[in-house]
């Protein structure tokens, strides 16, 4: 027969079969710590603001009050003065409206956008034109054509009489200058006038003044 071994009490039982307090205690501890760090990189940004960013210099500009579409003679009303730090400014930001007032939008602004003197046309539609180039007026026959044109575009403007089948073309690769449009009112927003204001030589501004008279015009457009 075996020999036996003496039973241990149930104290001394239990104390093998838990970890020592001591142990638990260090485990919990770590946790915490490990919980606390998680907690600290959660509400920490991930790409904190340079020191010096709040103290950056701002300065007033002019922007768009709401989108502007291209070729709008633009008003007081189409403009609004914003602060802008020195990073956002763009060359040639625009700050007084006297600059803009009355002048012609060569593309589509959006709301908010910075007013830059590429935006604009010269004080007038020829400034800029080399010699011998003029800005001539061609209206258009249909509305539509026009709605579709932007300053910078290139077109070919054709001239069509109810005699011929076949429309003849009177400039071609005509550089648009500006597609004026309606005022926009708080229940209407412009719409295109049907004249668009295009750069040719002086011969071929006198065909198309001539065919104006006897014909109807509109326009192809080009690629760039």
């Amino acid at each position: 027969m075996p020999p036996s071994h003496p039973r241990q009490p149930r104290s001394a039982a239990l104390a093998s079969r838990w970890p020592p307090r001591r142990g638990l205690s260090a485990r919990r501890l770590a946790a915490a710590l490990l919980a606390a760090g998680a907690l600290l990189l959660a509400v920490t940004p991930a790409h904190p603001a340079p020191a010096g960013a709040a103290a950056e210099s701002r300065s007033a500009v002019l922007v768009a009050a709401h989108d502007l579409a291209a070729g709008r003679t633009i008003s007081a009303q189409d403009l609004r003065s914003a602060a802008r730090t020195t990073t956002e400014l763009p060359d040639g930001a625009l700050t007084a409206a006297a600059e803009v007032t009355g002048r012609v939008l060569t593309g589509a602004v959006r709301q908010g956008e910075i007013i830059t003197d590429l935006r604009l046309l010269g004080p007038g539609l020829s400034a800029g034109l080399g010699p011998g180039v003029v800005a001539s007026p061609v209206r258009l026959v249909d509305l539509e054509i026009a709605g579709l044109l932007h300053p910078g575009d290139r077109v070919d403007i054709l001239a069509a009489t109810s005699e011929s089948t076949v429309a003849v073309v009177v400039a071609a690769r005509a550089l648009v200058l500006a597609v004026p449009l309606t005022e926009s009112g708080p229940s209407a927003e412009a719409e295109p006038l049907g004249l668009v204001v295009v750069a040719v030589p002086q011969d071929t501004a006198a065909l198309l003044a001539a065919a104006a008279a006897s014909s109807t015009l509109t326009a192809t457009l080009l690629p760039p």
